[in-house]
């Protein structure tokens, strides 16, 4: 999920030479995130309270009901949460739960990542870096040594 639908490394305009490591997922379906962050407790082992979530919703949206829908979901507190992006009004008010990204950034654990996605891809194609470099701007999205090579 987080190779298809997750923000990837990128360069960090603020900064000369500076990355940032996002591992991010945005969706608008309750069981993506959660299989999501269910991932990253449970199989990477990253504490909930390093997780943050944004939401973004539209106007005529109901942001307290929508944010304590996310927090019963996602298990993560209020304080957690970035500020919510209020969008103009959309087509389907009052049938969407808005969009909810979840965030954490590491870059360990972003390589990590990384890592198991060339393991996986090795075991589909004999060379995946290969398969990488098909990918736009597959030289500034992944970082491993090992994705490189």
């Amino acid at each position: 999920m987080w190779w298809a639908e997750g923000t990837k490394s990128r360069r960090d305009k603020r900064w000369k030479n500076a990355r940032s490591y996002p591992i991010e997922l945005t969706n608008t379906n309750p069981a993506v995130i959660k299989v999501f962050l269910d991932f990253l407790t449970e199989d990477l082992s990253i504490p909930r309270d390093r997780i943050h979530v944004q939401l973004q919703i539209h106007e005529g949206d109901n942001q307290k009901e929508l944010e304590d829908f996310w927090i019963r979901l996602t298990g993560i507190k209020i304080e957690q949460f970035n500020k919510t992006i209020v969008r103009p009004i959309g087509r389907k008010i009052g049938k969407s739960r808005g969009t909810c990204k979840v965030r954490f950034v590491d870059k360990a654990t972003y390589i990590r990542l990384e890592t198991i996605l060339h393991d996986v891809l090795a075991g589909m194609y004999v060379n995946p870096a290969e398969v990488l470099k098909t990918l736009p701007h597959y030289e500034f999205v992944f970082q491993s040594v090992k994705i490189m090579q």
